[in-house]
């Protein structure tokens, strides 16, 4: 019982510090509120689950967005061929900032173009710089949670900021 009640307040912990982070590396790779929510919901539920089988979960930040990535994958193959006017079009793609500092109209709008310029990049480099910038986690673990070396990861920011800047000029 005092097993299940130190899992139980990891999970609850971790939700608590990690689930608006993971519901906005959701919402920057699939453009979508709904989606995000839906994503984020079944990373905890899947996580949960993992936790009650009895497995142990060392870093449970990195665990945590390595489930999602999977599950960021299986939409994007479940939904085939999506093009970039789906992803930009609707009004779930005009991303409402909740900090103070971006209420006035021409800040919207450059957080707005730049959500819309970091959806051009390719595959690998829009992850690390979301991963990044977005999520604020640095390279070391950005590597962890997606098995690559810190290196690459530090590269894929490096070129990926280099196209985000061509893309904006």
């Amino acid at each position: 019982m005092k097993e299940q009640n130190s899992v139980q307040k990891q999970f609850l912990e971790s939700y608590g510090e990690l689930s608006e982070a993971i519901f906005r590396h959701c919402f920057f790779r699939v453009s979508d509120r709904e989606v995000a929510v839906d994503l984020m919901q079944e990373t905890f539920l899947k996580t949960w689950k993992h936790l009650q089988g009895g497995n142990d979960i060392y870093d449970i930040k990195a665990f945590l967005y390595k489930v999602t990535n999977n599950l960021i994958i299986d939409h994007y193959r479940k939904k085939k061929s999506v093009s970039l006017e789906s992803l930009t079009e609707g009004e779930d793609s005009n991303f409402e900032p909740t900090d103070d500092s971006y209420q006035d109209i021409t800040s919207k709008a450059e957080v707005n173009l730049i959500m819309g310029k970091i959806a051009e990049l390719e595959e690998p480099y829009r992850q690390a710089v979301i991963m990044r910038y977005v999520d604020g986690l640095p390279p070391k673990e950005i590597a962890e949670i997606i098995g690559e070396t810190a290196n690459n990861v530090s590269v894929r920011i490096v070129r990926g900021l280099e196209q985000l800047r061509e893309k904006i000029k």
